[in-house]
C-alpha cells in the first residue's frame, strides 16, 4: 500500500516540476517587450563598391538622388522631366525597372512611384558605414524619345563609423578624476556593429613608453540586443541603427598600477554589415589608479555673487584624494581637533568620491583646525593611506549675510509671533526694511510682497525704505525680532514686508559690485479660515475658526482676482453673502453668473470674510483643483 501510494503520487510531483520550470523560464524575459520570431539572418559583410563621381545627366533627366552622404532612411530617386510610361501602365510597366540596378543588392525592389519618378522601396533602412551604386542602364528612355546610350552610374554612402565614449574621455572612467583598475573591462560605443574579429585586429593597448602591446578580448556587450533576437522590437529589426552598439575590450593580462595606456583602434575597422572600412583612427589615454594619496584642502563655495554657500568667507573646506574613496571609511578615519560639533555630522562623503567635504555648520569661525587622516583610510579599490597625515585649516570669519522668511505664511492669530530677521557680520551695521498692513482689497490686484513695477505694488520703491542698526557682534548670528502686533496695530491683520543689506563684494566685468540679498513676504495673523470650490452652475463657502473648528456665521465677499492689471481701481465685490451657522454659504447660478459670466470656464476669483477686525481670504485659479489623487476635475465647457 506504502510503494503504490508513492506511485500515484509521482505524476502530481512531475506537474508541479514542469510548472515551476516554466515559471523561471518566463521570468527570465525581459519586461516590457513581446517575444517575435526572429527572422533576420546574421549580419554578412557587403561587398566592396568603388568610389564614383557625380555623373553630368542628360537633360531629359530632372535629378537623381542621393549623391553625397545619406541617413539610413534616405530616399533613392530618379526624377525625369517627361514621363517614362503611360499613367495607365503605372502599375503595369515593370519591364521598365530593369533598367534600374543598386549595388550592393539590398532587401527592396525599385518602383514606379510616378509616371516621372522612380524610387527605391526598402524592406530594410539603409546599412550605416555603406557605400551604394545606382546604376541607370543604356536604353532607359522616355516618351519623348529620349534614351541612354550608355550606363549612367553613381555612387553614394551613409554614415560611417563613430566611435564613442571611448575610456579616458571626459566623463568617462580612465580619466586622471576616475583611474581604471587592473583588471577593467574597456567600454566604446558604436553608431553601427562592428566585426568582432576587425575590432580586435585594429585595437591596441600598450603603455605610453613602451612598446609592448597587451592582447585584448573584444565582445559585444551583454546588455546589448542582437538583431537576431527573439526580443528585437520591429523598429530595430528595420533599422539597426536606431539602437546603440555597446563593445567591452578586456586586457588578457593584468595591468600595471599607476600606469597611462594608449587605447588606439586603428583605420580600417570594418562594420559588421556595411562595407565601409573606418578612414580615421581613434585613440584615448587611460590611466590605471595609483596608490591612495592626500592631494590637500581646496577652498570651495567662498563669498561671490550669489553668495557663500560655504558658510565662511573663504569657504568650505574640501579634501581632495587621487582615488575615489569607501564613504563609511572616509566617516570613520577622518577626524578634527578641537572637536567638532555634536551636529550637524562634520565629514560628508560618498562612495567612489575622491572628494570629501567638512560641513562648515560643524566647525566654529576663526578657529584652526588640525585634520588627521587615519592611516587605514580605504579608497574603492580596497587600498589604505597607510600612514597617517595630519594638516593644518583655519576657518576665518564668516561671510556677512542676511536671512528672513518669504513667500506667504498664515498663522493662527493666537500666537504672538514674531518676525525674525538674521544678520551676521554686516559691513554697514544695518539693513533697510519696508513695512505695510495690508487690506483685503490690495489682494485683488497682488499676491506678493515682491515688485513687479506696478501700481498694484504693495510696498515703496527700495531707495525709500528705512535703515534698522544692528549691533554687528563679529562672527555672531544677530536675530532681529519684529513683533508683528505692534506692526499690525492688532491682534490679527495681514504685512505685507520686504528687507535688504549689502553684505559681500565680488568682481564682475572688471569691476567691484555689492550682493544685495532682499527677501520679500507676506505674513497673516487671523483666526478665520476659508474654503471655497465653484462649479459651472454653483459654488461654496466655508468659513471655519482656527482655534477650535468651530463654524463661523460671517460675512464674505467675492471679487474677480486681477492679478494682471498694471493699475489699481476701486475693487467693488461681484458677490456678497453671509455663511449660516454650519460656516456654508451656497451659491445659486445667478449669484456665481455675477463673478463667472462664462460658465464654461473656470473662474479666478478672491473670496474674504470678515469677523469684526478679523479677516481672511481664498483665491483660486481656473486650474485650482483641476487634478488631485488621481482624478481629473477641470471643467468641459459647463460641465
Amino acid at each position: 500500500m506504502i510503494g503504490r501510494g508513492r506511485l500515484r503520487h509521482i505524476p502530481k510531483y512531475l506537474m508541479l516540476g514542469i510548472i515551476c520550470a516554466l515559471l523561471v523560464v518566463a521570468c527570465k524575459r525581459p519586461l516590457g517587450r513581446t517575444p517575435q520570431k526572429a527572422d533576420t539572418p546574421p549580419p554578412q559583410p557587403l561587398p566592396e563598391v568603388a568610389a564614383l563621381p557625380n555623373p553630368e545627366l542628360p537633360d531629359w533627366i530632372e535629378s537623381i538622388s542621393p549623391t553625397d552622404q545619406t541617413d539610413s532612411l534616405g530616399q533613392i530617386r530618379i526624377r525625369f522631366k517627361s514621363p517614362i510610361v503611360p499613367l495607365e501602365s503605372l502599375e503595369s510597366s515593370s519591364d521598365v525597372l530593369e533598367n534600374f540596378e543598386l549595388i550592393p543588392e539590398l532587401p527592396g525592389q525599385f518602383r514606379l512611384l510616378t509616371p516621372r519618378m522612380v524610387g527605391f522601396q526598402a524592406d530594410r533602412a539603409l546599412p550605416k558605414a555603406t557605400r551604394m551604386q545606382v546604376t541607370l542602364k543604356a536604353g532607359l528612355g522616355d516618351l519623348q524619345d529620349h534614351q541612354l546610350a550608355e550606363n549612367l552610374a553613381w555612387t553614394f554612402n551613409t554614415e560611417p563609423i563613430v566611435l564613442t565614449n571611448l575610456p579616458g574621455t571626459e566623463g568617462r572612467r580612465g580619466s586622471e578624476n576616475d583611474p581604471i583598475d587592473l583588471e577593467p573591462v574597456l567600454a566604446l560605443d558604436s553608431n553601427v556593429e562592428l566585426d568582432l574579429a576587425s575590432l580586435k585586429d585594429h585595437t591596441t593597448l600598450q603603455p605610453v613608453d613602451s612598446d609592448q602591446r597587451i592582447p585584448l578580448r573584444a565582445v559585444l556587450a551583454e546588455s546589448e540586443t542582437s538583431l537576431g533576437s527573439d526580443y528585437t522590437t520591429p523598429q530595430a529589426k528595420f533599422d539597426p541603427s536606431t539602437q546603440g552598439w555597446r563593445y567591452h575590450l578586456t586586457p588578457q593580462r593584468q595591468l600595471k598600477k599607476a600606469t597611462q595606456y594608449t587605447l588606439s583602434i586603428s583605420s580600417g575597422l570594418r562594420p559588421a554589415r556595411g562595407n565601409l572600412a573606418s578612414d580615421n583612427s581613434f585613440d584615448s589615454q587611460i590611466i590605471t589608479y595609483a596608490p591612495l594619496t592626500f592631494k590637500g584642502v581646496e577652498l570651495i563655495g567662498g563669498a561671490d555673487s550669489g553668495g557663500a554657500y560655504g558658510r565662511f568667507e573663504k569657504g568650505l573646506a574640501q579634501l581632495r584624494f587621487n582615488n575615489g574613496l569607501v564613504a563609511e571609511s572616509a566617516v570613520e578615519n577622518i577626524t578634527i581637533e578641537p572637536l567638532p560639533k555634536e551636529a550637524p555630522q562634520l565629514v560628508k562623503a560618498y562612495d567612489d568620491d575622491p572628494f570629501v567635504n567638512l560641513n562648515p555648520w560643524a566647525l566654529e569661525p576663526e578657529t584652526r583646525y588640525t585634520i588627521t587622516l587615519g592611516a587605514d583610510l580605504e579608497d574603492k579599490f580596497g587600498q589604505t593611506l597607510g600612514e597617517t597625515v595630519t594638516h593644518e585649516y583655519e576657518t576665518g570669519d564668516l561671510s556677512a549675510d542676511l536671512w528672513a522668511p518669504s513667500g506667504l505664511n498664515i498663522f493662527p492669530a493666537s500666537q504672538d509671533l514674531q518676525l525674525n530677521v538674521s544678520t551676521v557680520n554686516l559691513p554697514e551695521a544695518s539693513y533697510k526694511a519696508a513695512f505695510k498692513v495690508v487690506q483685503p482689497t490690495d489682494l485683488v490686484y497682488t499676491d506678493t510682497a515682491y515688485p513687479r513695477e506696478k501700481s498694484t505694488d504693495l510696498l515703496p520703491p527700495p531707495g525709500e525704505w528705512s535703515a534698522v542698526s544692528v549691533t554687528n557682534a563679529q562672527n555672531k548670528i544677530l536675530e532681529t525680532t519684529i513683533p508683528l502686533r505692534d506692526q499690525l496695530g492688532g491682534k490679527t491683520g495681514m504685512l505685507a514686508y520686504g528687507v535688504k543689506t549689502r553684505t559681500t563684494q565680488y568682481e564682475r566685468d572688471g569691476q567691484q559690485r555689492w550682493r544685495e540679498p532682499d527677501f520679500y513676504g507676506l505674513v497673516q495673523l487671523t483666526n478665520l479660515g476659508v474654503f471655497a470650490q465653484w462649479f459651472p452652475d454653483s459654488g461654496l463657502v466655508r468659513v471655519h475658526h482656527l482655534a477650535d473648528g468651530s463654524a463661523a456665521a460671517v460675512p464674505v465677499e467675492i471679487y474677480r482676482s486681477e492679478l494682471d492689471s498694471n493699475q489699481r481701481g476701486v475693487p467693488q465685490p461681484c458677490a456678497q453673502g453671509q455663511t449660516d451657522p454650519t460656516g456654508m454659504w451656497l451659491l445659486d447660478a445667478a449669484t456665481l453668473k455675477q463673478c463667472n459670466p462664462d460658465p464654461s470656464s473656470p473662474p479666478e476669483l478672491l473670496v474674504v470674510a470678515k469677523e469684526g477686525g478679523d479677516w481672511a481670504f481664498v483665491r483660486t485659479w481656473a486650474y485650482s483643483g483641476d487634478y488631485g489623487y488621481g482624478i481629473y476635475a477641470d471643467w468641459e465647457g459647463n460641465n
